[in-house]
């Protein structure tokens, strides 16, 4: 048991693995942070090894660190409400105290915001009243009616009681996970006698919020049976780890639209715990900060978008120092992705576990050479993120666009980002004419690097200059027209409103997408001939005979429905200022 290797196995398939092995991983740099130096240095790696979750220590335990960890600190604090007192000094959060943090900072930041205080001192003061990135799960334990702050606290304070006994508990408890296929039972069955001796209670009742598996009618091993009145328990030491594992890895969300909280718990697949605490805290920081409203869609959305980008900062800023940095640069190589429970309010007192699904980190890096790389793909998921907060997920209309564009960020579908790319071609050009005067686009410099490093067998369309100019003429039919016309600018041409669906609808027929295009290249074009004739202008170029020739070959080559929807997502993109023709 004493050790630089443990293994922490996926019993479940959900998230209570994944708060074990945090859990672990936790309770073994606390060991080394009471045994060490100050000065002195350790590494932990946390492994997905398939049936497992590996944790590797620079060094092993040691035997004789034991008589020195009497007074080990509570890994996890006791929650409270205001008025309550842990006892003895126990750490603790105050769920009262902490949402009026948040509160007082909200309203400061609002204010300061109008006084534009961006560059002064008045920023860092309100920097130093930021809650701790960690305030959403205070929030989430101590909501009422998750009902969890008393099974929470139970776990919690028996610590105390294994810690004045530590020469017995913790071999016992590392022993759990000394070996893959370690005999938990005989393990647990003798500490339960060692338990009971120092008034510790061997199991607890076991909580949806830590074991979303096991529920009322849930209880089986086999779906033969179901009984509602049985939630079976589960052995302290291990839902104590959990405990305290979800401090590091979960991320609590609540939706502003139904109120349901959605438990986001990272998956592992290799990645260091300093790397693993510095991204994470960045992440959580970014997910409090996020404003407008986090719909269920969304905050999914948001969640893998945001992670990517918190992991690719800590990059940046980790390859300064390029020795130490042993990790893959690929967010999406270091993190699976999410273990999503959704928890709803069905009844009046009761969040009640609905949904468990999983969401995979978008895998956008390709090859991250160097820091240049790091900031551009940076600069895609920022891309991302605008486009994404402004759809309105409370309409039909959003609910769908969103819906497609989650199975695109997560499930790496193509097609569904192409349907995507379609609708929010008409969503653009709703906004700006019901008032707006800027919608968020992608721009086709950032969706060529995109499909360059995820879609290489696109890349010889995106690149043809035929593709590209029949591209402009569609977005300089649509949405900068659109555009234009929103911001009370001199407008020469009409808008082609309806042209994407019409695009979309007729490129699954290779004969009708060509007469379609063509007859739009050939209004577009002598709508040039007239605007100049009669106003002595044109600010915007014509499309070719070769041109079109170019197009039709990659329609022959490569299928007219993937040349349909690669020019939609192109035309109804913005255009970097250095792609921008003068007019």
């Amino acid at each position: 048991m004493y050790q630089d290797t443990y293994y922490v196995p996926k019993r479940t398939g959900t998230y209570s693995d994944v708060l074990m092995a945090y859990g672990l991983a936790t309770l073994l740099d606390h060991i080394f942070r009471q045994v060490k130096e100050p000065t002195d240095r350790w590494r932990i790696v946390l492994e997905d090894i398939g049936g497992h979750y590996r944790v590797r220590l620079s060094e092993p335990v040691q035997k004789d660190w034991v008589s020195r960890l009497s007074q080990l600190r509570n890994p996890a604090p006791l929650i409270v409400r205001r008025g309550e007192v842990a006892a003895d000094g126990e750490p603790a959060r105050d769920v009262d105290e902490t949402r009026d943090q948040v509160k007082h900072w909200g309203k400061q930041r609002r204010a300061l915001a109008e006084q534009g205080v961006r560059g002064t001192d008045l920023e860092q003061q309100l920097r130093d009243l930021e809650p701790p990135t960690d305030w959403a799960t205070v929030v989430f334990l101590g909501d009422s009616q998750m009902q969890a702050k008393g099974i929470y606290n139970r776990i919690v304070s028996q610590w105390k009681n294994a810690c004045a006994h530590i020469s017995v508990h913790l071999p016992s408890i590392l022993a759990l996970f000394a070996e893959p296929n370690s005999d938990a039972e005989a393990v647990l069955e003798k500490w339960n006698q060692i338990a009971k001796r120092n008034g510790i209670k061997p199991r607890e009742t076991a909580s949806q919020l830590l074991n979303p598996h096991q529920g009322k009618g849930l209880n089986e091993s086999k779906a033969n049976a179901l009984r509602m009145d049985n939630i079976k328990d589960r052995p302290w030491p291990e839902e104590f780890l959990k405990t305290v594992g979800l401090w590091q890895c979960m991320a609590p969300r609540q939706t502003t639209d139904t109120k349901d909280w959605k438990a986001y718990v990272i998956a592992p697949l290799r990645l260091s715990w300093q790397a693993h605490r510095e991204a994470f805290a960045r992440f959580n920081h970014y997910l409090w900060r996020e404003r407008g409203g986090q719909t269920a869609l969304k905050t999914d959305i948001t969640s893998v978008l945001l992670f990517s980008r918190a992991w690719l900062d800590y990059v940046e800023a980790a390859w300064r120092d390029e020795d130490e940095f042993d990790l893959p640069a690929a967010p999406e190589k270091v993190v699976a992705g999410f273990h999503v429970a959704q928890f709803k309010l069905l009844s009046r007192n009761a969040y009640t576990m609905v949904n468990l699904s999983f969401l995979s980190l978008p895998a956008w890096s390709g090859d991250l050479r160097d820091r240049a790389d790091v900031v551009a793909l940076q600069e895609i998921i920022d891309e991302h993120l605008e486009v994404v907060r402004g759809i309105d997920e409370t309409h039909s209309d959003g609910f769908d666009l969103l819906r497609r564009y989650r199975d695109f960020v997560s499930g790496g579908n193509w097609g569904a980002f192409f349907d995507f790319a379609a609708g929010y071609s008409h969503e653009i050009l709703r906004r700006l004419n019901d008032g707006a005067r800027y919608v968020p686009t992608f721009t086709t410099s950032r969706l060529r690097s995109l499909m360059m490093t995820n879609r290489k067998d696109l890349t010889p369309i995106v690149e043809n200059s035929g593709f590209q100019n029949v591209a402009y003429a569609i977005r300089h039919a649509t949405i900068i027209p659109q555009r234009r016309k929103a911001n009370n600018q001199d407008n020469l041409y009409e808008v082609r409103y309806g042209l994407g669906a019409e695009l979309k609808r007729k490129g699954t027929v290779r004969d009708e997408f060509v007469a379609a295009l063509s007859d739009f290249i050939q209004s577009y074009n002598q709508e040039n001939v007239q605007k100049l004739e009669s106003k002595g202008q044109q600010m915007r170029k014509d499309v070719r005979t070769d041109d079109i020739a170019e197009v039709v070959r990659l329609i022959d080559e490569y299928g007219s429905e993937v040349v349909a929807n690669l020019l939609i997502a192109y035309g109804y993109a913005g255009e970097p200022r250095e792609e921008q023709p003068s007019s």
